[in-house]
């Protein structure tokens, strides 16, 4: 055997391990490289160390206006006064009973004295609308001039003739309004008033 027979071997060796090391390093150069879309990107803190987040168009939106269902409701009412302790004699006295019923209400139990009638508001409606309005807080206003005052008692058509129905008049309604609450009242104490009650349920 010739001396180049007894390297071919050897060659045939070296030329395999030069294959196999190209390849393992054509492996290596062909791992792509992560795409721009694919790295994370840190979001710059706030001074106070909190990621600030614009706030969304809906937090701007001015608010709502109150619903017009809300708004006071007014209504018209004829407004005639009377004396819960009437001088004797007077027509308040004869005319309408008032002396009869001297610091009785039909809302409450017990006579009331001229002291707690003085400092009270008290007004009466017709009789027909006293199971609606018994006991119940009307706001009135007037000339410039607004009370608060409590429905303690109504006005009856058999004390007077009639009169109650009458002083209602077209309008259909009647408040009947007590000589020292008509004074608070600016002293108003006829004509056409208006009215709304402030605890009656919708």
């Amino acid at each position: 055997m010739s001396a180049n027979m007894k390297l071919l071997p050897a060659i045939l060796t070296a030329l395999f391990f030069v294959a196999c090391s190209d390849d393992s390093s054509a492996d290596v150069g062909s791992i792509p490289e992560p795409s721009s879309s694919s790295v994370e990107v840190s979001a710059p803190e706030s001074s106070s160390g909190a990621v600030s987040v614009p706030e969304s168009s809906s937090d701007n939106t001015p608010a709502e206006p109150e619903s017009s269902a809300n708004e006071i409701q007014w209504n018209r009412a004829n407004l005639t006064w009377y004396e819960s302790y009437p001088d004797e004699g007077s027509e308040e006295c004869i005319e309408y009973n008032g002396c009869e019923w001297a610091g009785w209400f039909a809302g409450l139990d017990e006579q009331q004295t001229p002291e707690w009638v003085a400092e009270n508001n008290i007004i009466a409606v017709h009789e027909k609308d006293w199971n609606t309005y018994k006991l119940k807080t009307f706001r009135l206003r007037k000339g410039g001039h607004e009370i608060d005052a409590v429905v303690y008692d109504m006005c009856s058509d058999a004390d007077c003739d009639g009169c109650c129905t009458r002083n209602a008049g077209a309008l259909g309604f009647l408040i009947d309004i007590e000589v020292n609450t008509k004074a608070r009242f600016g002293g108003q104490g006829s004509g056409v008033v208006e009215w709304t009650c402030l605890d009656c349920n919708p």
